[in-house]
């Protein structure tokens, strides 16, 4: 038996499930959309190779990766702060991702700066903003969890006067961008693109990997975690620095989109209960990119012949699991 009464085997199953998922979820996706794509037209159809490896590929390793990252910011996040609704938006580094563009497509800003276009950097610049107002409260020897938590709320509401704002001042034909921003999508996204977040997310994820047994302890308590050893200040400031490095990377390309970072991480844990940290933040990966592949493809294909973006699709997904969660956490309060 594994820790918490989980089986090795039960491990075995649920992560080899989790593999193959996502192994699927990769082959099937590409092919389905407004045109289905079959290995003949590969072979055959040089517009449906066009589609497939330039549109269809990138598309979908962005989604894969962009959703395993959100899950497992979310998974970090609800062990750090012990709470299980947090997810990799709490602490207001997608309001001011959000607010970057928002800024971004108000002033006109056109063009490419470093590869990415203005309106990414911008997004990426705001969500750094963000966590310079965190920063300011996480490194006071007085803050805590709670006050970091409310810190990201005022950051949070900010913004999103802010951005409002911008919404009344812009005009119609902004205001839809922004809007359409807002919503998240993966769509559009270029193979360079798609290499430029995936390289760094890689490099973040390798290094909260090899943190993750501080995770296990900080998910205890801080008198515990500190009773073994652990500097708890600069542990939550390490998983912060690096999930927020992690979330902004990934907003920047493809907008906030919700209910990833709570959706995967309580699913996996539903399925193994009492399991460690570097084992859940694997089977949170998996479970989230590939649930955002299933949800992108959904919303490629499900109103021809416009697309919905991707945001809309989890949310809807989202909202009901979100509530099943607040359903699970008040029966264990009344226990």
């Amino acid at each position: 038996m594994g820790r918490g009464g989980v089986s090795l085997t039960r491990k075995t199953v649920v992560v080899a499930g989790c593999f193959a998922a996502a192994i699927i979820a990769m082959v099937f996706s590409p092919g389905i959309g407004l045109q289905t794509i079959t290995l003949h037209d590969l072979l055959s159809d040089e517009q449906a190779r066009f589609i497939f490896t330039t549109l269809r590929l990138p598309r979908m390793v962005t989604a894969f990766f962009a959703g395993g990252c959100l899950a497992v910011c979310g998974l970090i996040y609800q062990a750090i702060f012990r709470n299980p609704l947090a997810d990799p938006f709490t602490l207001g580094i997608s309001s001011g991702a959000s607010l970057g563009a928002a800024l971004c497509i108000l002033g006109g800003i056109s063009g490419t700066v470093a590869g990415m276009s203005f309106i990414t950097a911008g997004a990426f610049a705001g969500a750094l903003a963000a966590m310079a107002v965190i920063y300011v409260f996480a490194l006071s020897n007085e803050s805590d969890s709670a006050t970091i938590l409310l810190a990201g709320v005022v950051v949070t509401t900010v913004c999103s006067g802010a951005i409002m704002f911008i919404h009344v001042i812009g005009g119609v034909h902004k205001s839809y961008q922004i809007l359409r921003w807002l919503m998240g999508a993966v769509d559009g996204v270029a193979a360079q693109n798609a290499v430029m977040m995936i390289v760094p997310l890689l490099a973040l994820l390798t290094v909260a990997v090899l943190f993750m047994p501080q995770l296990d302890l900080l998910s205890t308590g801080d008198t515990l975690a500190h009773s073994r050893g652990i500097n708890i200040r600069n542990a939550k400031l390490l998983f912060i620095s690096i999930t927020t490095v992690m979330i902004a990377t990934t907003v920047s390309v493809c907008g906030p989109i919700g209910f990833i970072g709570i959706i995967a991480p309580h699913a996996c844990r539903m399925m193994l209960p009492g399991t460690r940290h570097r084992l859940l933040a694997l089977c949170s990966f998996l479970t989230g990119g590939t649930f955002l592949i299933i949800t992108d493809t959904i919303a490629r294909s499900v109103a021809p012949p416009s697309e919905i973006p991707v945001g809309i699709i989890t949310s809807l997904c989202g909202g009901p699991f979100f509530l099943i969660v607040l359903y699970r956490l008040k029966r264990r309060l009344l226990l």
